[in-house]
């Protein structure tokens, strides 16, 4: 096999000063390094403390290199005007950089157009290089509030641009994909969901009692937590061996909500947010994985909890559906409380009969790296085939 040079162009990326702001991406791209050379260019603007001075970072593993540069942001009214410009001059630069030392690369992958697909832009039109995009951002909707047809002129203007340009569009999730062809521009695209780490999320044996429900997410208003716990508060009564676990608060209001409730002591567990590596754990202790929004796109903690052998009661909206099935999952309407609440009744009384295993097994069969990066490698060696 041939190791392809792939140049990453990336609007999201986790760094020092976002440690989860497009960690997906960081997962797909090693993913596809496990077959292909491949080199992230992130830019970011920042006033974090974290970042003195304006820097550049490289960091390298197997077959990925990760350029990550922190442009520090000053007070001064002519440095916030300017910032804007200093961004577009120092990625371009990155770029530069890259071509000088390694040559045009095979093929550039734009991850989330705006804004790093301007450069696959100008690449195109300086260099020749073709470029893919992969479009992760949900906002193709009518109801995410800050959706697609809200923003700018000219955020629209490129955005279509850019994926007209495009060789080839990957989407994470067809909900997604279906919301650029409606929104955007007709264009056919191909599936390559989310990364789950399977060296980290993966099935465990474990005892029958307590039963466990998980929730993990940030507990913002649209994954509607306050509605799991209301709906966990109602089986009270009926059921004393059973818990709930609440990963991801970092706001108290949740636990206020809580409270006033009438929650018991002892049977909702809160654990903020913690390393990927607890999560797993915490969900290798758990039973049964809860996600009750309002509206999603693929979210990649559907993959997690199914590579741990999880069945899933989740809300019926967006891509959530093309992740599960009947054998590992119950779907409910979106807001529906009661509902959610006969459904976990469901599941706890054992009238479900889940093989956790094969939930695991087959999980891993769609979501670990090796067979992302391998759907990866396949379409980059489509496109550059046909160059």
């Amino acid at each position: 096999m041939t190791r392809k040079k792939i140049l990453w162009l990336c609007s999201w990326y986790p760094g020092k000063t976002e440690p989860f702001n497009g960690d997906f991406i960081q997962r797909h791209a090693r993913a596809a390094a496990l077959y292909n050379d491949i080199y992230v260019i992130h830019a970011i603007e920042t006033d974090s403390v974290k970042i003195k001075e304006t820097t550049g970072e490289i960091s390298q593993s197997a077959g990925l290199t990760e350029k990550l540069i922190y442009i520090k942001r000053k007070n001064s009214w002519w440095s916030r005007m300017m910032g804007h410009y200093r961004w577009l001059s120092m990625f371009r630069q990155a770029i530069r950089d890259y071509i000088r030392e390694n040559g045009k690369p095979d093929l550039v992958h734009v991850n989330v157009p705006m804004k790093a697909g301007l450069f696959a832009l100008w690449m195109k039109s300086k260099y020749g290089t073709r470029f893919i995009v992969t479009e992760h951002w949900g906002i193709y909707n009518d109801v995410e509030r800050l959706n697609y047809t809200g923003r700018s002129e000219t955020f629209k203007h490129y955005t279509k641009k850019i994926f007209d340009k495009a060789v080839k569009f990957i989407s994470v999730s067809r909900y997604l994909g279906e919301g650029v062809n409606r929104m955007v521009i007709p264009k056919e695209f191909e599936i390559v969901p989310n990364v789950t780490d399977t060296d980290l999320f993966f099935y465990k044996e474990r005892s029958a009692t307590p039963f466990r429900f998980i929730h993990v997410s940030n507990m913002v208003a649209l994954k509607n937590a306050e509605g799991i716990l209301e709906a966990f508060q109602s089986l009270q009564g009926k059921y004393k061996d059973v818990e709930l676990i609440m990963v991801g608060d970092t706001d108290p209001g949740i636990r206020d909500h809580a409270k006033r409730i009438g929650l018991q002591p002892g049977s909702v567990f809160f654990k903020g947010e913690v390393p990927y590596e607890q999560v797993a754990r915490q969900m290798q202790g758990s039973d049964c994985f809860i996600l009750f929004s309002n509206i999603e796109n693929s979210p990649c903690v559907i993959g997690e909890a199914l590579c741990c052998g999880l069945p899933v009661i989740a809300s019926r909206v967006g891509g959530v559906p093309e992740l599960l099935d009947e054998r590992n999952s119950l779907l409910i309407e979106k807001g529906d409380t009661a509902a959610l609440t006969a459904t976990m009744e469901k599941v706890i009384s054992g009238r479900t009969n889940y093989n956790h295993k094969k939930i695991a097994e087959d999980a891993r069969g769609k979501f670990s790296y090796m067979v992302i990066g391998k759907k990866l490698d396949e379409i980059y060696s489509g496109v550059i085939a046909t160059s």
